[in-house]
This record gives C-alpha cells, sequence and structure tokens, in this order.
C-alpha cells in the first residue's frame, strides 16, 4: 500500500502556486512520461514556481524496473530535495524514509553481492564477492517503482503541476515562441520548452532522427524479466561460505555466468516487509546467448536448470506478471539538446542494468537541467547555448556506463579477471560517493552552488584529462584496465594475465584507500567497519595524495556530521526495523504473516 501522501504546507499547495505563476494557456516547460525522471523534474520545477505539464500515455500504477538504489544516487537525492527545497524527495534517499513516509512495499538493500557460476556445477563458494554498504552512509532500497513513481507523481501535483495520463503523444511542432505537444485525444498542449522523459519510444527522437545507427556503444545485452513469489534467499539453498556482515538476501544479487548475469531484488527481505513480491531479470549478450526458439518462461526454465543453486532458488517460485523478453537493448543518441527541447534518461539512451547506475545518472540529469530551466524561464531565453552543457552530460555519462558493463561482461568469462574488474568498479563507487558526501556536506553548511561545480563536471566522465589534475591517475588506471579488458575480449590477452596485472597496479597506486581491501584478490567482502573508517582517516591525513586524502576526509567526515541531523535520516525507523528483527521484542512490529495465521 502507499502511505503518507504529501501533506501541503501552508502558502505551498498546488492551486496557490499555480495562481501565483499565471501566464495564461501556455506551460513553462512539459515533461513527456511520468517515471521517476519526469516526476522529480516536474516537482522540482513547480515548487520553484515553474508552470509544468507533465504527459503519459499510461497511468499509474506502472510496472517498470530499475529498483535498487546506489549511495551515489541517494545523496543525489538528499541534494535535489535541499537545492530546489522538494523535502520528499528526500524520503527517497534511504530505506527507512521510504518505509515510514511513502510505502511499505519496498525491499532493503544491504549490501551488493556477486556470485559466480559454472554451467551444471554447484556454486563454489570461493567464487563470491560482496560489497558491504557502510551503516554509517545509510541503508539503500529495492524500490517497489510502481509506488515510487505514483508516489512522485502526487509529489509533483502537489506543487502545481498540470497531469494528463493515457495521453499519448503523436507529435512535437517546434518555433520560434515555444512548442506546441499534440496529443492523440485531438487536444493539443502548448509549453516554451519540451523535456522529453519517456524511454525509448521518444517521440522527439524518432520526430528528428536521433538514434545513432548503428550505435556506437561497444556493450551488447538482452534481457528477460518479470516479478515472482516464492523467490528462496540464496542464503538458504546455497554452500555455506564464510560469513559476511549481511545476507545475500538482504542486498541486490547478482548471480554471474560467462555472457551474463542474473539479478534477483527482492521487496520482502525484511522484518517489516509486506510485499511477497521479488524482481528478477537476466541480461545476455546476444552474441554469445542468441534468443531461442522458444517463450520467455521456457527460456527462463532452460537457463535456470543450467545451474544448481540458482534452480534450488526458484524451486516453487512463480512469475506474476507477463513476461518482459527484448532485442538489444543499447541505443545511442547523436543528440540530446535543441533548440527549445532536451531529451533526458532513457529517452536520451541505454545501457544495462548492471550496477544499478540508471536512476544514478538521471538524477545527475535532472539535478543539472533543473537550475538551467529555473534560469531560462527567468530570463526567457531558450537559446540551445544555454543547455549545450546538457549534451556533453548525458553523452558523457552513457559513454562511462557503456565502457563499465561491456568490460564486465568480458570479465564475466573468467573468475579472475572479474574479481579483479569488482575491485575497479568498487574504487570508483568510493571515490565518487567522497565526492558527492562533500558537495552535499558543504552546501548544506554554505548554500553556495559554486560548491556543486565539481559534481556537474565530474572527474570520472572525463576521457581525456589534464596531466596536473589531482585525478589523472585514478583515470589514467580505469584507462588502462579499460584496454586490458578490450585486449581480452579480442584475444589479445589471457584474462588471468590481465587479471594480475590489474592487481599489480591496485598495489602500487598511492590512491587507492587500503582499509576497503582492493588490493587483496583474496579479500571477497568489502567493507568498511568503524575501526577501518578511522584508519582511512588517518591514511588521508598522512600517506594519500594530497586532494585524494583531501576528498577522503572530507567525504567522510563532513557527511558523518550530519547524520544525527534533523530531517537527514529516520532514526525512529531505523530502531523499529532494529527491534522487529528481535525475536521477543520486535513481535508487534513485524506484519503477521497469512499462512500462519
Amino acid at each position: 500500500m502507499v502511505s503518507g501522501q504529501p501533506a501541503a504546507r501552508a502558502g505551498t499547495t498546488g492551486a496557490a502556486r499555480a495562481a501565483a505563476r499565471g501566464g495564461g494557456d501556455v506551460h513553462d516547460v512539459a515533461i513527456i512520461g511520468s517515471g521517476v525522471a519526469g516526476t522529480v523534474l516536474a516537482a522540482c520545477l513547480a515548487r520553484n514556481y515553474a508552470r509544468v505539464v507533465l504527459i503519459d500515455a499510461a497511468t499509474h500504477p506502472k510496472f517498470t524496473i530499475g529498483e535498487s538504489t546506489i549511495p551515489f544516487t541517494s545523496m543525489m537525492l538528499r541534494l535535489l530535495a535541499e537545492r530546489y527545497d522538494v523535502p520528499e524527495i528526500k524520503h527517497l534517499s534511504t530505506f527507512e524514509g521510504v518505509h515510514a513516509n511513502v510505502t511499505t512495499q519496498c525491499g532493503i538493500k544491504r549490501n551488493f553481492g556477486f556470485v559466480y557460476h559454472h554451467e551444471g556445477e554447484r556454486q563454489d563458494p570461493e567464487l563470491r564477492t560482496h560489497f558491504q554498504i557502510p551503516k554509517i552512509l545509510n541503508t539503500e532500497n529495492h524500490y517497489f517503482r510502481q509506488d515510487i513513481d505514483s508516489w512522485m507523481l502526487s509529489v509533483a501535483v502537489k506543487y502545481g503541476t498540470e497531469v494528463r495520463q493515457q495521453q499519448p503523444v503523436t507529435d512535437v511542432d517546434i518555433d520560434d515562441d515555444g512548442a506546441t505537444v499534440h496529443l492523440a485525444s485531438g487536444a493539443s498542449v502548448r509549453a516554451k520548452f519540451v523535456v522529453d522523459a519517456s524511454g525509448f519510444r521518444s517521440v522527439l527522437a524518432d520526430k528528428y532522427g536521433l538514434r545513432e545507427q548503428p550505435t556506437r556503444f561497444r556493450h551488447h545485452s538482452r534481457s528477460l524479466f518479470n516479478h515472482f513469489t516464492g523467490v528462496r534467499p540464496f542464503d538458504d539453498v546455497a554452500r555455506p561460505d564464510e560469513g559476511f556482515p549481511s545476507r545475500w538476501g538482504e542486498g541486490t544479487l547478482h548471480h554471474l555466468f560467462e555472457g551474463g548475469w542474473m539479478w534477483v531484488i527482492p521487496f520482502d527481505n525484511h522484518p517489516r516487509a509486506t510485499n511477497p513480491l521479488c524482481s528478477v531479470g537476466i541480461l545476455m549478450d546476444p552474441r554469445v546467448h542468441p534468443e531461442p526458439d522458444c517463450s520467455p518462461e521456457e527460456e527462463f526454465q532452460r537457463f535456470i536448470d543450467k545451474y544448481p543453486d540458482i534452480a534450488a532458488q526458484f524451486e516453487g517460485a512463480r512469475p506474476v506478471r507477463s513476461w518482459v523478453r527484448t532485442g538489444r537493448l543499447q541505443y545511442s543518441p547523436r543528440q540530446t539538446v535543441g533548440y527549445r527541447w532536451c531529451l533526458t534518461s532513457h529517452a536520451a539512451g541505454f545501457i544495462d542494468p548492471l550496477f544499478s547506475r540508471g536512476m544514478s545518472n538521471t538524477m545527475e540529469t535532472v539535478h543539472a537541467l533543473t537550475h538551467r530551466l529555473l534560469d531560462a524561464i527567468r530570463d526567457d531565453d531558450f537559446s540551445v547555448e544555454r543547455f549545450e552543457f546538457m549534451q556533453d552530460l548525458e553523452q558523457g555519462l552513457l559513454d562511462f556506463n557503456d565502457d563499465l558493463c561491456a568490460n564486465a561482461y568480458v570479465s564475466f568469462g573468467d573468475w579472475r579477471l572479474w574479481n579483479a574488474w569488482f575491485r575497479i568498479w568498487a574504487l570508483g563507487q568510493i571515490i565518487a560517493t567522497f565526492e558527492v558526501n562533500r558537495a552535499y556536506a558543504q552546501y548544506l553548511d554554505s548554500r553556495d552552488t559554486a560548491v556543486l561545480d565539481r559534481l556537474e563536471h565530474a572527474w570520472w566522465r572525463g576521457k581525456a584529462f589534464q596531466e596536473d589534475s589531482p585525478y589523472a591517475p585514478v583515470l589514467e588506471l580505469l584507462r588502462e584496465v579499460s584496454e586490458l579488458c578490450q585486449a581480452v575480449q579480442n584475444k589479445e590477452l589471457d584474462a588471468g594475465a590481465a587479471a594480475d596485472t590489474i592487481m599489480a597496479r591496485l598495489r602500487e597506486a598511492d590512491f587507492v584507500p587500503p582499509h576497503f581491501g582492493l588490493a587483496d584478490p583474496g579479500r571477497r567482502c568489502l567493507d568498511a567497519t568503524f575501526l577501518d573508517v578511522l584508519r582511512m582517516l588517518r591514511w588521508g591525513k598522512r600517506k594519500a595524495p594530497p586532494e585524494i586524502g583531501r576528498l577522503t576526509r572530507e567525504g567522510l567526515t563532513l557527511f558523518m556530521k550530519k547524520r544525527l541531523a534533523p530531517g537527514e535520516f529516520e532514526l525512529g525507523e531505523e530502531f523499529r526495523q532494529y527491534l522487529a528483527g528481535r525475536r521477543w521484542l520486535g513481535r508487534k512490529l513485524r506484519v503477521p504473516d497469512p499462512m500462519k495465521s
């Protein structure tokens, strides 16, 4: 059930804001698509007195994927909430915030779990890697998207967004003064600017021929997905391992195999869960696993039958929706910005759900686009030059994610290479999270948007870099590792040799925080305890390169100081979740099991 609809505050109701804006029948911004990208953007714009209309061909609730968050995404949600004064968005940044204020239907995410399989064999506990999300940050989410997206739509409406559901867009005409959005009903909407956040079937992409043919992306994958009931926790069916800080079932589980991976994202993985469903999907390189001549359900069954531990996890499980099976998922834009229009999120391009970067990229885009639109509305100037940065940002995010996923799929062919690539991915996660932590804390203290410039010009999106940049060694490592993976893919280098080189580079690098265990191939759980954090702070002060050391210290300490600040965390819900896990103390906080009543 959806709970906690946003309550109106004095002077901030949708009606009051619409009256304050004026402007007749012409909207400032028309947004096509009411998914999380469209609704968050609409809420941020409308809260700041823009006249916004949100148009969608369907209606809520809607089945969609993109259900797993990462720390960077959650920090961007906090930043959006603060910068654009939409406090409801901050509820989405922690599991406890969602559970207390939005919906009880979401799952908890304490870790990224990766288990490597060989066809026809039991899964070997030695072939597992685990990235524990430090509790000092927050607890991540498994979003039940139909609830999350519907709730965000209500937030946008609260601040004055006009919504038109079940209104497919058939065309968009741009002229000197604005845009006319034509609807299938025969009606039309007039706006000064159009944002297309609709997805693959983008009206603007079709109209202007914006899809690259063929796509420039290296990566290849197709998908097969559904929601299930009765999926067993991997912990209950797998061979026991050395033990990790949290159970595999408390995080996003990735089953890895040559040529692809499978996600298992449970919504019922905590004591106060009310949702019995589990999101399941398989991503496969079609060059390795071409689509068979059978139904999606038959293909799924054939797949799990190859891997004994996966088959055991799905014994007795049942799909509850119509299957979705796609061809190759990757598509790229030759352009994302034009006069009075912008493609964003999946309307611009798509790579792969691996590493849960889709939502992260969306929030980076919304953050950068919102203030540019508000400035353009204020100045009544929608020239292309004002939005050229969005083109660089979105293309850079897509290219970065393409390299990330393409190289990961190469590594899936050999455990040794995956074990090394996993550490490169984790290093990027850690440094990027330090960066957004620091920016958020500094912004809270100063309210100076200049401190956010580093996020809009993030070093990790660059292909070229200045030799004197403090991050040049990091980028050089990422570039070298990418070249090694491509050499393996082209059969010019042995996977084991590539893995050895990557591990050697991690051991040599003076910018790698030592206390996560990134340079130790035998350490399969990457975790930072409180003692590790203290040691890392000492390393950042005494041994790390100056800028990396400063980033480490500030990325940890500045945000930790906000941990108990009012409005940052749902401490009461954190305590209730803790009690719910206690056998006797938590009985009244747990949801009764209908099968036992």
